[in-house]
This record gives structure tokens, sequence and C-alpha cells, in this order.
């Protein structure tokens, strides 16, 4: 089997996952352009801000595309990422510029923006994965489960509650009953 059949192709449009260190929900970058021009992986701002990673300031890095496009981008952010159809995952620093615009027709667009460009000597994706994505909860309790485990909890606690009120007015109507028909005798 030919191995350079696994690459994805140069500037070509894939669709990507990415995480930050510490958080629980993926980001889908799904309008992320492989480039074979660029040395370093691209971030719209927009789509660092809504990973909630932290962000690392930088001089400012001029980085080029394919087309000729340049980025200045001031500040990095870390992230796992990993192919819409694969498990393995990656490492990578990717520079945070505002905007990633791209041409009409570009990626097989109708213009627009790019949500991620990644650099040339990228990790090609796999026909097969190789291991899931490392995708895990920080230490600790996660607060969602938390806020489940609460409130089913509450809930329990209100049907036992209803349950001892209903078997007590049986009680109390079973008693009066009771003591009814013995004052008529």
């Amino acid at each position: 089997m030919d191995a350079d059949r696994f690459y994805k192709a140069s500037n070509t449009r894939v669709c990507i996952f990415v995480i930050a260190e510490g958080q629980e929900h993926t980001v889908r970058l799904a309008n992320t352009l492989s480039d074979n021009a660029l040395k370093k992986s691209l971030i719209s701002r927009a789509k660092a801000l809504a990973t909630h990673g932290p962000i690392q300031s930088k001089s400012p890095t001029v980085l080029t595309d394919h087309s000729g496009t340049t980025y200045t981008s001031t500040s990095t952010i870390s992230l796992r990422w990993y192919y819409d159809d694969g498990l393995q995952t990656f490492q990578e620093s990717f520079y945070i510029v505002d905007r990633l615009s791209r041409a009409t027709g570009e990626g097989g667009g109708s213009g627009g923006d790019w949500d991620a460009i990644l650099r040339a000597d990228i990790e090609p994706g796999s026909a097969v994965g190789q291991a899931y994505p490392y995708c895990t909860i920080p230490a600790g309790q996660d607060p969602r489960r938390e806020a489940e485990r609460r409130e089913r909890q509450e809930r329990g606690l209100k049907q036992f509650q209803a349950q001892k009120e209903d078997q007590q007015k049986k009680i109390r109507e079973g008693l009066t009953k009771g003591s009814k028909q013995n004052t008529k005798r």
C-alpha cells in the first residue's frame, strides 16, 4: 500500500476539533484549510476565544500562506486537535489572528472566513484511527454532573416527602373512619 494516499491533499479544506487544556468541550472548526506553504498554524481570534484556553502574548510574528496572504499574530494558544474522521490527537500551538479571510471559491467555499489554517508539515490524517481522542475532564468534580446529581437527589427527596405525606394522609383517614365507626356503635 502506498503511504502517500493517507496524506490529506495540500491546500484543501478539512474539519478538525480542538480542545484547550483543562476544558471539557471541544470546538468544531469545520472551515479549516490545510496549507502547504504556512510555517505555523493559525486560528481566528473568535475560535480561539471559544476554546476558553489560556492565550499567550508573543512578539509580532508575520506568516504567509500559499496564496501570498500575510497574517500578523501577537498571541498563541496551545490546543489539542484531531481530524473529524480521526481518533489520534495532536498538540499544536496556533497563532491567533483577527480574521482568516478566504477568496471566493478557495477551498470549496464562497468567500467568508476560515476557522483555522494548519501549517505545511502538520501530521496527516490517517485512514485508520490510531488512538482515542485525549479529551478528559479536569481533575476534581464536573460541575454539570454535580448539578445533575443534586437535581436527582432533590427530586428523590421531594418524591419521598410526597409519598410520606400521602401515607400519613391515608393513615389519618383510616383512623378517622375507624373512630367514626366506633362512635356509631
